[in-house]
């Protein structure tokens, strides 16, 4: 019964070879755009969300602003204030946070013999390093000693550490940071990282105790503070309750949206997600659109295959066939076509897959990821192409399965 099948099968696909290319091209471009599309949709959007976290995952960033509320006798426009040494305190007084960072971001003159470049200079303290992914790859990230005797230490950014120092090793030597000597003691991991907040990519950042900073250009309020809390989902109650304790600290309403802005990375995540969701639907049916356009011209064919074995049906059907199996028997020869066709295209698909991999350009890798044939790209392509097979099938096989036997005869 299966080599009669195929026999039937074959037969139909060698005695026109030009409809035969004709119908299988159109599903083996359709399954080739379904894949690449879902895999470089897919590829993109997971390239930019490692992308994202370069900045740092489940973070909050706290802004003191002016306050818009009039609050005890103050008028709206005072300025909230914050010391880093109140943002330090938030782990004693606010439960739920993990750990932080107060930040004063600068830009300062960076010098190394010759070199000179405006770069942006951060005072933190050594829990940045967790919450920011500033990953040493020689030497060491800021330490408590550094903060307690306010070092004139700094901690590099690989893009940095490339512009001053060229192939020599940083570790040990001393940069001019506004004219004031600094020892590097470690320079960053190269990281992919998308967005920022003040100032420039950490690639490009020189990092410094917070104390050190204070104490050397007389900054006495934070740029902002940076903090992860224990548990993403109270995100939102713990920013409220840190917002809570300022208020009381900074005296400002703690109902006034505008006091501290807030950035909560957790929340633009899932707007992001769900933006790379859709995202990927929209490509995938795009790619669907195309083989439907695929599967339609295969159900043509398939109306002129059951056409022109009209006679070949009657006979069946007069000596027994049940119309049922008429029915299968024609839709698995257009559910057969779509699979040949879907495998050549899904095996193209491939092969480009493998080529954009091979793209040396990091400015490409570091938009489009790395492509590749995933389960979510692989179940998605084969339901798609199982969907439009099943109805590109299903007409002329019910076609052929009522055709009358006795008119069949006569022709």
């Amino acid at each position: 019964m299966i080599a009669i099948f195929f026999r039937n099968l074959a037969r139909d696909l060698v005695r026109q070879p030009l409809r035969t290319i004709l119908t299988l091209s159109g599903v083996v471009w359709g399954t080739f755009s379904v894949v690449l599309l879902i895999a470089l949709g897919e590829s993109v959007g997971a390239s930019q969300k490692k992308s994202f976290h370069g900045m740092g995952a489940g973070i909050v960033l706290l802004f003191p602003s002016r306050t818009t509320l009039p609050y005890q006798g103050f008028k709206s426009g005072k300025p909230v204030r914050i010391t880093p040494e109140q943002a330090e305190d938030l782990m004693e007084k606010v439960p739920g946070i993990e750990t932080l960072s107060p930040e004063f971001v600068w830009s300062r003159r960076i010098r190394y013999g010759k070199q000179e470049f405006m770069n942006t200079v951060r005072g933190v303290n050594p829990s940045f390093e967790r919450i920011r992914n500033t990953i040493p790859a020689k030497g060491r990230f800021i330490n408590p000693m550094d903060m307690a005797e306010r070092r004139r230490v700094c901690f590099i950014g690989d893009v940095l550490a490339t512009d001053l120092f060229g192939r020599d090793d940083p570790i040990g030597k001393q940069v001019l940071i506004e004219g004031l000597p600094f020892t590097v003691v470690g320079v960053m991991a190269k990281k992919e990282q998308n967005s920022n907040y003040n100032g420039q990519r950490d690639e490009n950042c020189a990092f410094i105790p917070w104390t050190t900073f204070a104490a050397l250009y007389g900054a006495k309020y934070v740029s902002n503070i940076i903090l992860r809390p224990l548990d993403s989902g109270r995100s939102a109650a713990v920013t409220q309750d840190v917002k809570g304790h300022f208020s009381k600290l900074a005296g400002f309403d703690p109902k006034d949206p505008d006091a501290i802005f807030v950035w909560d990375t957790l929340e633009f995540e899932k707007q992001f997600s769900v933006f790379f969701a859709a995202f990927n639907v929209f490509l995938g049916a795009i790619g669907a659109l195309t083989l439907l356009v695929g599967g339609v011209g295969v159900a043509s064919i398939m109306m002129v295959v059951v056409e022109e074995r009209t006679r070949e049906i009657g006979i069946k059907l007069a000596v027994g066939a049940r119309r049922r199996t008429i029915l299968v028997q024609f839709f698995s020869e257009t559910l057969m076509i779509m699979i040949i066709g879907g495998a050549v295209g899904f095996a193209l698909a491939a092969g480009v897959i493998k080529l954009i991999q091979g793209i040396p350009s990091e400015e490409f890798a570091e938009f489009f990821g790395e492509p590749r044939l995933s389960a979510l790209v692989v179940a998605s392509t084969g339901l798609i192409l199982l969907a439009i097979g099943a109805v590109s099938g299903y007409i002329p096989a019910r076609n052929a399965a009522s055709t009358n036997p006795i008119e069949a005869l006569r022709k």
